[in-house]
């Protein structure tokens, strides 16, 4: 990613540094040099650049994105293509994701949880109405600002990817633990299925976990399809009802039992909203974040346009009362025929169970008998197909299929690696098919190098999966010789397997001798100190006959070893420069009615200046004494007119 760091791109955009990586692309901190502005810089990964589809779908996603224009969407500005790269230039977000905040703090305070959910809905409701759906609605793609102000990213770069790619990994994404129930099962996906994996979040927000995990992405999205999420009182008893028939709603597995739209959610969060702020729960959560804070009048005022629909007078839906029967005494007659009816059912559940057993055992005998009677047929060859077309193929030849993952950085997500048995290999009907499907690239997290010993840091690389890249070297004082002092990419930078890593070296001054610059330019003497690591040069100027500018002098001497607290002085000529001496210039003012302007002027090495100046009358004679540096000489000056010129 460094690179990229100084690079100007559509003559427009100087990028500063790397500000994160993801499967698809990187993304950096630029300078907009024509608005004095900082805004970020998404690349694409140069390995999409031979997908023309892939990059039609780039540009006219992002370019669709970049229609909405809402307060918890990051504004997109430009889509360019320059030099086979592909970039987008958006808002620059001087926050943090709401992914690392989770991590670090665990579960939010319920108000901010709702807060933050509430702003969301608003952002979706924008998107939906202009006819975009997000797609891949996660903590990871949401910015939590100064303000405490969310911003969906990455609008339209989901869309890059087709869907069953979202189905089977997590690597491009990112994870599969948000994605809607028809995503997973590769269906269509709509407006609602944003409303789901919002569902998601806030459930992660409230509880600090994801209702649905296991050890592959697969097995997370059966999940989806399958599994109800647990309570949210099963990791906080304290959690209001109100807020678990939110998610209820929202994570209905049939998209029509969920929020027909983003704004029925909003309406439903806004009012708990609104009750916690009548009832004062919000908490003094801002100062733990690390952010500003934020006022209780200006939490209860909307900041989307979506807010139009609430009436802030309105003061919610009271919770349902349940009332309690009063109990009773039973007579002996009502408790016999209980009793008799409590036999009766335990006897119909017998008769249920046997049926089942009977019904269980006939099943297993057909399908042994069905195993024998298949036919036998060619395995298709599916490697290279995307998941869902290799699917579709073996089911079609009458075979089950098995999915798992591995990472492969040569093979575009969501595509078969492998898959056994082979193609063109022969097995029954209705065998299962393993397929090993590509998750991109790994992304591992960045170790901190800094401090370690060469050695030591390149083997440490090494067993992590990454290469050594240039190392350079520079001197500082105080810092252990041969230790890292720079690494680029930084520690905790989410970085590809396999990548290179730069590092910058602790130079020992005992291996180097001062180089001679004796006669050289200032910037040529600098550039070869500095290119040996020493960074602490103080230059002092001297007359001298050498010709200005160059080196007549420095500290310590070229060919010695290095000082030992890097210090070098450097002597640099001034030129030689003439003496001053004091002379007189004597004129006499012409003859003329009146008074005259007088003016004189001398012209000497350290050029033109006037040394008088005044009104004077005709016959008087001036003498000036004037400074002249070398050679020089004075002009008399009446009424702007030159009346004599001397040579001092």
């Amino acid at each position: 990613m460094t690179d990229m760091v100084g690079k100007i791109l559509h003559n427009r955009y100087k990028i500063l540094r790397p500000v994160g990586v993801g499967g698809m692309a990187e993304v950096y901190l630029a300078q907009d040099m024509l608005l004095d502005r900082e805004v970020a810089v998404k690349i694409l990964r140069a390995q999409f650049n031979n997908d023309k589809s892939l990059l039609e779908q780039f540009r006219r996603e992002a370019q669709s994105a970049a229609r909405l224009i809402h307060p918890s969407i990051v504004n997109i500005f430009d889509v360019c293509e320059e030099n086979s790269l592909y970039f987008i230039v958006m808002e620059y977000v001087d926050g943090r994701t709401l992914k690392s905040i989770l991590e670090e703090q665990g579960p939010l305070k319920p108000f901010w949880a709702v807060h933050i959910a509430c702003e969301l809905a608003a952002a979706l409701q924008h998107a939906h109405n202009r006819n975009i759906i997000h797609c891949d609605i996660k903590p990871h793609n949401v910015l939590i600002n100064k303000s405490m102000t969310p911003k969906i990213a990455d609008f339209g770069i989901a869309r890059m990817v087709t869907s069953q790619t979202m189905v089977y990994t997590s690597s491009v994404i990112g994870s599969v633990h948000y994605l809607s129930p028809e995503q997973a099962g590769g269906c269509p996906v709509t407006a609602q299925s944003d409303i789901y994996s919002l569902g998601i979040v806030l459930y992660e927000m409230l509880t600090g976990h994801v209702p649905f995990d296991g050890k592959t992405a697969v097995a997370v999205a059966m999940m989806h399809l399958e599994k109800t999420p647990p309570p949210l009182k099963t990791y906080d008893p304290d959690l209001p009802d109100s807020l678990q028939e939110v998610i209820d709603k929202a994570l209905a597995k049939d998209p029509a039992d969920r929020y027909a739209t983003a704004e029925e959610m909003w309406q439903d969060l806004y009012n708990i909203k609104t009750k916690m702020l009548q009832e004062s729960v919000e908490e003094d959560y801002a100062e733990m974040l690390g952010i500003t804070a934020i006022s209780k009048n200006e939490l209860a005022e909307p900041t989307g346009k979506i807010y139009d629909w609430a009436n802030d007078n309105e003061e919610g839906a009271p919770e349902e009362t349940i009332i309690m029967k009063p109990a009773f005494n039973k007579s002996t007659d009502e408790i016999v025929q209980e009793a008799a009816a409590i036999n009766r059912r335990e006897r119909r559940n017998k008769y249920i169970k046997l049926f089942a057993l009977v019904a269980i055992l006939s099943a297993v005998f057909l399908m042994v008998g069905n195993v024998f009677s298949r036919k036998t047929v060619d395995v298709p060859n599916v490697v290279g197909k995307s998941v869902v077309e290799a699917q579709k193929t073996l089911e079609k030849s009458g075979f089950t299929v098995k999915l798992d993952e591995e990472y492969d950085e040569k093979v575009t997500p969501g595509y078969v690696i492998k898959q056994e048995p082979e193609g063109i290999s022969k097995r029954k009907e209705g065998s299962e098919i393993t397929l090993v499907v590509s998750k991109g690239l790994e992304m591992l997290e960045m170790p901190d190098l800094i401090g370690r010993k060469l050695d030591n840091a390149k083997k440490f690389l090494s067993d992590l999966g990454y290469e050594t890249g240039v190392v350079t070297y520079k001197f500082v004082a105080g810092k252990p010789a041969d230790s890292v002092l720079e690494q680029a990419p930084k520690a905790k930078n989410k970085t590809p397997k396999g990548s290179k890593v730069d590092l910058v070296v602790c130079r020992d001054p005992k291996d180097l001798s001062m180089p001679d610059v004796m006669g050289s330019s200032l910037n040529d003497a600098k550039k070869a100190l500095t290119e040996l690591g020493i960074m602490d040069i103080t230059v002092r100027y001297v007359e001298s006959g050498s010709s200005e500018g160059s080196i007549v002098g420095m500290e310590p001497p070229a060919g010695s070893k290095f000082a030992a607290d890097g210090k070098v002085v450097l002597q640099v000529s001034s030129g030689s420069h003439p003496q001053s001496v004091n002379k007189y210039a004597e004129f006499v003012v012409p003859q003329g009615s009146g008074t005259q302007d007088v003016q004189i002027i001398l012209i000497d090495a350290n050029g033109q200046r006037t040394v008088y100046q005044g009104a004077q009358k005709a016959g008087v004679r001036i003498r000036q004494k004037v400074e002249v540096t070398g050679s020089g000489k004075v002009q008399f000056f009446c009424n702007n007119k030159m009346v004599e010129e001397k040579n001092l």
